[in-house]
């Protein structure tokens, strides 16, 4: 049972230790492609798309439209307002992975006392019949 528990923290703690490297390294992207302006120049060829055939059923043009200058709209905002956005993604990285740890530690604390329960626990006996 315990190396069950192990096995489980352990792909837990990868699971967490991707998601932690995908979220830092987006925001570094994001924060690249911010400060370059090629966020807006995507955000802007984006506007021109139409609304997918598969999603025409549901959602109404002018409600497409509209979403997509609301996008073009706060990327341009953005841009703006987070000059210093490559320096502001290098504290939100350190903010990142220092989430990271706490949650690690979280995670291999209470599997140390699952550890620790889990040998506390007696074998039951079986009764004679």
């Amino acid at each position: 049972m315990k190396v069950v528990l192990w096995l489980v923290v352990g792909l837990l703690a990868a699971i967490w230790t991707g998601g932690a490297w995908l979220a830092a390294t987006s925001m570094e992207w994001a924060a690249q492609s911010l400060a370059s302006g090629d966020m807006t120049e995507v955000a802007r060829t984006m506007a021109g798309w139409p609304v997918p055939p598969w999603l025409a059923l549901w959602v109404d043009p002018a409600l497409w439209r509209a979403l997509q200058d609301t996008f073009v709209a706060s990327i341009e905002w953005l841009q703006r307002v987070l000059p210093a956005a490559p320096s502001l993604a290098g504290w939100l990285a350190a903010a990142v992975w220092l989430t990271w740890g706490a949650g690690l530690l979280l995670m291999l604390t209470l599997a140390g006392g699952a550890h620790w329960l889990l040998g506390r626990l007696r074998p039951s006996t079986p009764r004679p019949a």
